[in-house]
């Protein structure tokens, strides 16, 4: 799978950089085919023709700049049709009008050969007006234009989506890492001011298990700020870190059945930081209003060499107000495993009433 959040330390050229070099790329490949093309066995001229080249080159990059940056993005992709319609017009007469003066240019000042310089004056030289005051003369102008920069204007809408799809991928590096400091970002508020208040309580009674809350809230906040920042995290260290989390949920909910369970053998599998998390954090939300003893929450994860499964099942005695598929949680959730694993994950989610019941396969 390709990486989607590269390490910090990994080195990455900037935009800009990437952008320039790829430009400098893309203008020595176009300036060698306008030179075999204009060396072709049907076309081809004695002496100098670097003048002749040139001169369709830089018109070519005008162009491409002119369709990547202006027609195409700010006015083709955004509907204004017009101003896209007025652009290739005014891109013919500036063609026109380029090559009659560089023909001039060349004809006069350049070291040409006489075949090269009799094509010059018989296809540009001339006056261009008949040409730009006609409509058969535009088109004449449009087919000859054509003729010459058609691969810079495929080359054009080649780069512009290869330019649209690399905006998308670094979005989705930038949704994926604002997902996770949401998700971070989750733990610490409410969820970290009830441990402390539960916390105080224990303190209060002189009660054994305060030390164990501390413990527990320690981890589990030592991981979410100092171990999350990877791609992928150890799985045996997910899995400790969801214990700690459940076992501050007991605590802060002693009233009701909480069971977790883990199946399988965890050695060296890997997998993205905190993309459990929410699916059991998110089973507490509201749970207040339910009576005690009819909160049971039963959790189970099955790890296989390269596959994890993890089912939830959660019954409350009554309907919640808050509904667990559209929290906002879990819809992020969701996300980011399309994202990060897609086509290698299952997710079956149904909400009943009093009862919850999920069912999510993962390809490790």
């Amino acid at each position: 799978m390709p990486e989607l959040l590269p390490s910090p330390t990994e080195p990455r050229l900037s935009t800009r950089t990437t952008t320039v070099l790829m430009q400098l790329l893309l203008w020595l490949l176009l300036y060698g085919f306008y030179f075999a093309w204009n060396n072709r066995p049907n076309y081809h001229f004695t002496g100098h023709i670097w003048p002749y080249v040139l001169l369709e080159w830089t018109f070519a990059i005008g162009l491409f700049n002119c369709l990547v940056y202006l027609i195409i993005p700010r006015w083709l992709l955004r509907g204004r049709f017009s101003l896209a319609l007025m652009g290739a017009v005014a891109l013919i007469y500036t063609y026109r009008l380029w090559m009659y003066v560089g023909a001039l240019l060349i004809i006069h000042y350049a070291p040409i050969s006489a075949d090269l310089r009799y094509n010059l004056q018989k296809s540009y030289a001339e006056s261009p007006w008949p040409d730009l005051t006609s409509w058969r003369g535009l088109l004449g102008s449009l087919m000859d234009l054509l003729a010459t920069v058609l691969f810079p204007i495929i080359v054009s809408f080649v780069t512009y989506a290869l330019v649209i799809e690399r905006r998308r991928l670094a979005l989705e590096r930038d949704h994926l890492r604002l997902e996770l400091s949401y998700l971070k970002a989750q733990i610490n508020p409410q969820f970290l001011f009830n441990t402390l208040g539960t916390l105080q309580r224990l303190t209060r009674s002189r009660d054994r298990r305060a030390g164990d809350v501390v413990l527990h809230l320690a981890d589990l906040m030592r991981y979410t700020l100092y171990e999350t920042d990877t791609e992928r995290v150890a799985l045996s260290r997910e899995l400790e870190f969801l214990e700690d989390y459940l076992a501050l949920e007991r605590l802060l909910h002693p009233e009701a059945t909480i069971a977790h369970e883990v199946e399988g053998a965890v050695t060296s599998q890997q997998l993205a930081p905190l993309l459990l998390h929410p699916f059991l954090e998110r089973l507490f939300v509201g749970i207040e209003a339910a009576p005690g003893s009819s909160v049971h929450i039963q959790s189970t994860i099955h790890v296989d060499a390269d596959a994890l499964t993890l089912q939830i099942v959660r019954t409350t005695g009554m309907p919640l107000a808050h509904l667990y598929r559209t929290d906002a949680a879990i819809e992020a959730a969701l996300r980011r495993l399309e994202l990060q694993y897609p086509q290698q994950h299952t997710v079956q989610l149904t909400e009943e009433n009093a009862h919850l019941r999920l069912h999510l396969s993962l390809q490790l």
